[in-house]
């Protein structure tokens, strides 16, 4: 699979990735950012250089959208967690 393809199917797995955060598809999200995570460790270190210069600019467009799409998972997904934990530690106190 070339670059351009690796970065499109990660790009795919970061927008899943938001749905499922939407979704509180919590099971699903890990397994899914390991997935993408394995992907993107896949790609050669030197990868980027090896592109003519548009499709480095395609490139640098699609890493973009993944890093938005992880802000968004973010946005989502720490406030949820926030307060998951201060009603765990309530509950712990309870016990």
């Amino acid at each position: 699979m070339g670059v351009l393809a690796t970065y499109e199917n990660a790009l795919g797995l970061s927008k899943k990735m938001v749905a499922l955060a939407h979704e509180q598809a919590w099971d699903m999200l890990p397994q899914t950012e390991a997935e993408r995570r394995s992907l993107l460790d896949s790609l050669p270190n030197s990868g980027l250089r090896m592109l003519p210069r548009a499709e480095q600019a395609l490139a640098a467009g699609l890493i973009r959208q993944i890093q938005n799409c992880d802000q968004e998972v973010r946005d989502y997904v720490l406030p949820w967690q926030e307060s998951v934990g201060k009603l765990l530690a309530r509950l712990e106190t309870k016990a």
